[in-house]
């Protein structure tokens, strides 16, 4: 979609594969940045592929508002900036905002993205601006090139107000609507629906049918075991999981036997 804001190949081409090359480029050094960064901040973890996978989609992200105006370089370095700063942004949503974010939409999209506009304020080519948009005068070169560039920051000043005008708007129309659900009691499931998981309790299957038929297993293992433990008037709890008997079926087993049931 950044090549296809273009509108049109004949007389934009320059323009739309600026956009396309900068867009490759800054998801590959977002990826890259997420990843080392994630493995060089918690040393002794295994290689994240979720910080590698969401480090694209930060490179995306901060790239979109800069990548028909930015050179190659300013690509990459705004990708693994996007990708680093995601990494920390995830940590701060959770830890000091508070907000369980599963799929880390709010640090790839709402930080990443305002950092993206920053960044155009900083690497934005005046001669690629002008190419996009010619009602510019010469004389206000300086108004619209990125600091890099001989800027005078009236650019980052205009990023930084539509930072704060988007916060703005999305606050003024989100709050009561979600602060409705919460109210209606909509806005999470129940504490048992969240340890089943959603897949199991909202879309009709487990997503990861092994592990489900492993706990299924379990469960009726711990369930035989409290039966018998009961009818010998001894304690219902069992002291470990070495305690509980070993299942006589296999997973797989378990897994076609509840397809057959069903």
């Amino acid at each position: 979609f950044n090549a296809g804001s273009a509108l049109s190949i004949v007389g934009n081409g320059q323009v739309a594969e600026r956009a396309v090359v900068n867009t490759m480029l800054s998801s590959a050094a977002g990826g890259l940045g997420g990843l080392f960064f994630r493995t060089a901040v918690w040393p002794g973890r295994e290689w994240d592929i979720t910080a590698a996978l969401n480090g694209v989609l930060a490179g995306l992200v901060g790239i979109t508002a800069s990548c028909h105006v930015v050179e190659t370089w300013g690509a990459l370095i705004i990708g693994l900036c996007a990708g680093i700063f995601y990494i920390l942004a995830s940590r701060f949503t959770i830890r000091v905002m508070g907000v369980d974010d599963p799929l880390d939409a709010t640090p790839v999209h709402m930080f990443c993205g305002g950092l993206g506009l920053l960044m155009t304020a900083f690497f934005a080519n005046p001669d690629f601006v002008l190419e996009w948009n010619d009602g510019y005068a010469e004389s206000d070169r300086k108004t619209y090139s990125g600091i890099f560039y001989g800027g005078n920051g009236k650019l980052l000043a205009a990023q930084i107000v539509e930072i704060l005008v988007v916060l703005c708007w999305v606050a003024a129309f989100i709050t009561p609507y979600f602060g409705f659900l919460k109210y209606m009691g909509w806005l999470r499931v129940s504490p048992d629906q969240e340890e089943s998981g959603l897949d199991d309790s909202h879309h009709g299957g487990s997503a990861y049918p092994e592990i489900y038929a492993e706990d299924n297993i379990y469960k009726s293992s711990r369930k035989l075991k409290d039966n018998g433990d009961v009818e010998n008037g001894k304690s219902s709890t069992p002291e470990s999981f070495s305690d509980l008997p070993k299942p006589s079926v296999s997973p797989e087993q378990a897994k076609t036997e509840d397809v057959a049931s069903s």
